[in-house]
């Protein structure tokens, strides 16, 4: 099996956030919506992640947790999506790699899913597998151009498509799988004349397609999962939602949750079973709740143990604290530890 790496594409500005700052560095759940998609790849056990910047480079860099896979590059100018990814072609060196493309503004989107993408590749032999997805309108995406036989034969993006081809319902998600030296060989050959004068990196899927390689396709199941962030109220929305699934998890797995769209819970967090959860409380960071313990409302914790049948009255603050098991916290009482716990 060939090693796996990932190129996160993370250099624009994203000027519909109306925001001076970086948009992949808008967090998503306490988290850098960069940060998402980099434990995604790190999920995948990438052996190396090139994170193409761009616009405040330092920030995106410094919003990121340290970690001796991430390797990054300058894209100095916005030429295309195809441009961006052929400036890392110095750091692969192995041809029979495989190489995921993944978006820095696209945080939702699952290890499962990416895997499925990656087994397709894998079982395909392919050159390329795109994620594709289906809706009745696809609005401004690119759409996917099937040949007779039912093969993926190019992408067509929007402002470039006929109004035949933008009654297609396939869409592209903008992820991908390529083979290391198909890919840059492919777009080698790419060209920026088209209606934005920028090197498309859809346009391989034809460039490949033509040299009669193999190019696979996965269909997305859940929607959600390739949702971009385009605006603060998008950015709103999908917090919301990933907030809410963490919710149903626990509220499935036996934790009670008083008045449950009022709690938060971080993604980092773990519950036991028969954990009663009241009114407005904000769970974040490696916080640990034990079979039994009680959290009262209006409680903040972070970083924090709360061991079995442990009750905290209400208004509590811990900060890497340890509340021992059968202890009964006082309302109001705050327990906050300068360093964390081991």
């Amino acid at each position: 099996m060939s090693s796996l790496a990932a190129i996160i594409l993370a250099a624009g500005k994203g000027t519909r956030m109306k925001s001076e700052r970086a948009k992949v560095t808008f967090p998503v759940a306490d988290k850098p919506m960069v940060q998402r998609v980099v434990d995604t790849a790190l999920a995948m056990k990438c052996e190396r992640i090139c994170i193409v910047v761009g616009y405040l480079k330092e920030t995106v860099i410094s919003c990121l947790e340290e970690n001796d896979r991430l390797e990054f590059i300058e894209q100095k100018e916005q030429l295309g999506t195809g441009h961006a990814v052929s400036i890392t072609a110095s750091l692969f060196k192995n041809p029979e790699q495989d190489i995921l493309i993944l978006c820095g503004d696209v945080p939702l989107l699952t290890p499962q899913t990416v895997n499925r993408i990656y087994q397709e590749h894998l079982a395909t032999k392919a050159a390329c597998t795109v994620l594709t997805a289906f809706l009745d309108d696809p609005g401004k995406y690119g759409r996917m151009l099937r040949d007779k036989d039912g093969k993926l034969c190019g992408i067509i993006e929007y402002k470039d498509a006929s109004e035949e081809q933008r009654q297609i319902k396939e869409w592209n998600t903008g992820i991908y799988c390529f083979k290391a030296k198909d890919m840059f060989e492919a777009l080698s050959n790419t060209s920026n004349k088209n209606q934005q004068g920028e090197f498309y990196l859809t346009d391989t899927v034809e460039i490949l397609y033509k040299a009669g390689k193999t190019v696979s396709s996965v269909i997305l199941d859940n929607l959600m999962e390739v949702s971009g962030v385009n605006s603060q109220e998008q950015l709103s929305e999908l917090e919301d939602i990933y907030v809410d699934n963490i919710r149903k998890k626990w509220l499935n797995s036996g934790v009670v949750i008083h008045n449950p769209n009022t709690v938060y819970i971080g993604d980092d967090v773990l519950i036991e079973a028969d954990v009663e959860i009241h009114q407005n409380t904000y769970l974040k960071g490696k916080c640990s709740l034990e079979k039994g313990c009680v959290i009262g409302p209006n409680c903040y914790l972070e970083h924090s143990t709360v061991c079995n049948d442990t009750i905290l009255q209400g208004h509590n603050i811990l900060v890497n604290a340890i509340i021992h098991e059968h202890e009964i916290l006082e309302f109001a009482a705050h327990v906050i530890e300068e360093t964390p716990y081991e």
